[in-house]
């Protein structure tokens, strides 16, 4: 029995699975919404107030990994961790604390890992497709063929970023979305570079993490539409739903998104910014069918030994 610990950006994740070489079971899976880069992302710092919901949360962990026979226990600090001045001290309080040694991984790697777990979610196709993972603090970029990874980067424009840096108005306006899409447009270029030289060009996007949890959780919970299930794992997303689903987020008040039944309280003032990544990857990438996976970094871990 194996045991993930996925320390994000918004949240930590805990995975506990029996673990066999091309499959897995499922025993427990918990997300905590630590927000661990809130108040200081763009200033490379975990402030005090982040720091005790994250030591809290894996107190949490602790005792509830203490109730399983685990054999492995493999914990990754992302983003915000890696790159905050304060990030190591966190990192050895959490080992005497509670005996976790957390990986700082690179954000290649957490690209590579990943696309490994999106691969589990559903029939992986040999032809080239786009990962996307939108995280608090960055954003990877996929593509690859098969199991063979093409090309990958990790782009520190998470939505925690992007809130913290642009500050939009509730409901954000024209001139803000304007203006966080001329940034990702400047910073996305070495993406869309890459895939200018393909001969043959991505046919599908695969979402993962939380904002993609999100799309299928208010299509169908609260706009009512049906998305096609391609697993148990993974759905696929129609064009028009799509553009449904961003038009209602991007335009809705905080007031109207709390409405939404599909909506995590935590995920209220990222989400626009997050949909926003989205809309504008999707425009550049006409022709693509958009593919919501369940799966991620957490479960590209359980094959993976750092």
């Amino acid at each position: 029995m194996k045991a993930v610990l996925d320390l994000g950006t918004n949240t930590f994740n805990l995975l506990i699975a029996e673990v066999w070489e091309n499959s897995f079971h499922t025993i427990y899976q918990e997300e905590v919404p630590v927000k661990i880069g809130s108040g200081g992302i763009n200033n490379g710092l975990i402030t005090d107030e982040a720091y005790q919901r994250a030591l809290l949360a894996l107190e949490k962990y602790a005792l509830i990994l203490s109730r399983y026979p685990i054999e492995q226990v493999v914990a990754t600090g992302t983003s915000a961790i890696r790159n905050a001045r304060n990030g190591q001290a966190f990192l050895e309080e959490v080992k005497q604390r509670f005996g976790f040694v957390v990986n700082q991984i690179s954000g290649e790697k957490e690209a590579e890992l990943i696309y490994l777990g999106a691969s589990f979610s559903f029939p992986w196709p040999s032809n080239p497709l786009l990962v996307m993972d939108i995280g608090g603090g960055s954003v990877e970029f996929i593509l690859g063929e098969g199991k063979q990874i093409l090309w990958k980067h990790s782009f520190e424009i998470g939505a925690a970023r992007l809130v913290d840096r642009f500050k939009p108005s509730n409901p954000i306006t024209p001139e803000e979305i304007n203006l966080i899409n001329a940034y990702l447009n400047q910073k996305l270029a070495p993406l869309f570079d890459f895939i200018d030289t393909l001969a043959e060009k991505p046919a599908l996007l695969v979402g993962t993490a939380g904002t993609f949890d999100t799309l299928t959780e208010v299509v169908t919970k609260d706009m009512h539409l049906s998305i096609s299930a391609l697993s148990e794992q993974a759905d696929a997303v129609s064009d028009e739903t799509l553009h449904q689903f961003l038009a209602l987020i991007i335009h809705s008040s905080v007031e109207e998104r709390k409405q939404l039944k599909g909506l995590l309280e935590f995920r209220l003032d990222m989400i626009v910014v997050a949909s926003l990544l989205l809309q504008f990857v999707k425009e550049r990438l006409s022709g693509t069918q958009l593919i919501c996976s369940k799966y991620a970094l957490k479960e590209g871990l359980l094959f993976y030994t750092i």
